[in-house]
């Protein structure tokens, strides 16, 4: 499993980035064009918005798949034996709901309603937008399965893990 985990690490760290990269061309690009040239370029703003969808969604995957989402620990590093493994099961479980019925089986259905709308400038079809949501659900399930894993194989013990407990032992 650290295989999975690092190659789609590496991937999306990886497609993030390029996609930056792009977008930060793209953007020079358009203030060159407006401020400099004194002709504005009418397709950036399309292409930035559609780069700026598809790095967040990709972004929220990597920040969840690394365990760097935004989360309240208190309760899990109160807590001790299996109601902390239990809070640590938690959230890959409800990333997992979350991503099948609201990425997944909505963007699907938004991709479906899309399907036919194209995008003002570029003429591009607004599903590439919309496809971005089931794209990101696949790999939050993924990034999933794997916190979930790792969980599971963790020894369920009747300590805490907590720093203050570990900074109280080594005080005494």
């Amino acid at each position: 499993m650290p295989k999975t985990r690092r190659f789609l690490d590496i991937f999306l760290g990886t497609t993030c980035s390029l996609l930056l990269l792009s977008m930060v061309v793209i953007l020079s690009w358009q203030v060159i064009s407006r401020y400099v040239l004194n002709d504005p370029s009418t397709f950036t703003e399309e292409l930035l918005r559609l780069g700026l969808v598809w790095l967040s969604l990709l972004g929220a995957a990597y920040s969840a798949g690394r365990g760097s989402h935004m989360a309240i620990d208190l309760l899990r590093d109160l807590s001790r034996g299996r109601f902390r493994k239990f809070l640590k099961l938690l959230v890959p479980v409800s990333f997992i709901i979350f991503s099948i019925y609201v990425l997944i089986l909505g963007g699907l259905h938004s991709i479906q309603i899309a399907s036919k709308q194209l995008t003002a400038v570029l003429q591009m079809p607004m599903s590439s937008f919309y496809a971005a949501l089931p794209v990101c659900g696949v790999l939050l399930i993924l990034y999933a399965i794997l916190n979930l894993i790792d969980v599971l194989k963790e020894p369920t013990t009747n300590q805490s893990d907590s720093n203050v407990d570990q900074s109280l032992s080594i005080g005494e």
